[in-house]
């Protein structure tokens, strides 16, 4: 007979009203967590708009818009590291006490295997990209609108080059995956893994403020949540979101060295490259189970909609809605 929490330290106690007091503490825990993960939301969206407006207020956002050595240091310090990393790492230093998991995975994980998630997650990143561009060409076309998302300054000098790479792929990747797949995902994980990696992939969808990078971060936030919570390692995932940022950045590079051409050829290779070692990476995992769901965790007694309701209500609602409008206003 499955083991219940008993709060009452009754010994007797009748066991569906152990259960249903259990289920009550187990929805109560997780609004407490949709609380903190929701102040930690709104943090990053009123960091944003003070970084914005002391821009303005500066005299420096002509600087921003068209030097790219400043934008990308601007976006390296504010926008990863203070924006995103410190108001989630704040949250999970006020909620220690509640992880049932390290807040970074950190088991070590066999370097084939390790290279087989990278090469599975990097076939998931090209398949989602072309997915999201083709949903988007259709969705312009059928409703007449048009989707945009902002544009990074292409770099123009070494400096450039190299501060590009880091703001684009190195930094954000690390503050990302720290805010998301460390503090947010270990977090929510003593609830169920499913539960967990899609509610963190939302929140990561909805981070980036723009419908198409809404939809691509989404699916691929579901695949690194997927591997994080399979290896146990932040490695895994770590890896897959730079090397997906990497293409970009490496790109811009390439153009500004040798050409649009070149560049062009560049993320053509990149992406072959990227395939094939997905399906090996792909066919390992299935070959070594991988994917195999677990049994349902021990003393988990809330169905996922319970979850999702508990998650949401009340205190999800403001964060989403201040995540949604950004993200509406990237409809023209």
């Amino acid at each position: 007979m499955p083991q219940y929490y008993n709060p009452l330290g009754y010994e007797n106690c009748d066991e569906q009203l152990i259960k249903n007091q259990e289920i009550k503490r187990q929805k109560k825990e997780i609004r407490k967590i949709s609380l903190m993960m929701g102040s930690a939301i709104v943090s990053y969206v009123l960091i944003q708009s003070i970084e914005s407006s002391l821009l303005i207020l500066l005299g420096l956002n002509d600087l921003y818009m068209k030097n790219a050595v400043f934008q990308n240091a601007f976006l390296i310090v504010g926008v990863s590291v203070i924006s995103v990393a410190f108001p989630f790492g704040f949250m999970a230093l006020c909620s220690k006490k509640r992880y049932e998991y390290p807040i970074v995975a950190n088991e070590r994980i066999k370097p084939l295997r390790c290279i087989a998630w990278v090469c599975f997650g990097m076939i998931c990143c090209i398949c989602a990209s072309f997915s999201v561009n083709l949903l988007i060409m259709a969705l312009e076309n059928l409703l007449g609108i048009e989707f945009t998302q902002n544009e990074i300054l292409d770099p123009d000098s070494f400096l450039a080059c190299l501060l590009s790479f880091l703001a684009t792929a190195v930094v954000p990747a690390i503050c990302e995956e720290f805010a998301m797949r460390c503090c947010s995902l270990q977090l929510l994980r003593k609830y169920g893994k499913g539960f967990a990696v899609f509610a963190v992939s939302i929140v990561f969808g909805l981070l980036h403020g723009n419908v198409i990078q809404f939809l691509f971060a989404f699916i691929i936030g579901l695949v690194m949540g997927l591997a994080t919570v399979k290896t146990d390692s932040i490695v895994p995932a770590l890896l897959i979101h730079m090397c997906n940022n990497s293409m970009s950045a490496l790109g811009s590079i390439v153009k500004y060295q040798f050409g649009e051409a070149s560049a062009d050829t560049f993320t053509l290779v990149c992406f072959a490259f990227w395939f094939a070692a997905g399906i090996f990476g792909f066919i390992y995992l299935i070959v070594k189970k991988e994917f195999k769901p677990k049994p349902k965790q021990q003393g988990d007694l809330l169905t996922n909609t319970q979850k999702f309701v508990s998650f949401l209500f009340p205190w999800m609602i403001v964060p989403f809605a201040m995540l949604i409008w950004l993200t509406s206003k990237s409809i023209a």
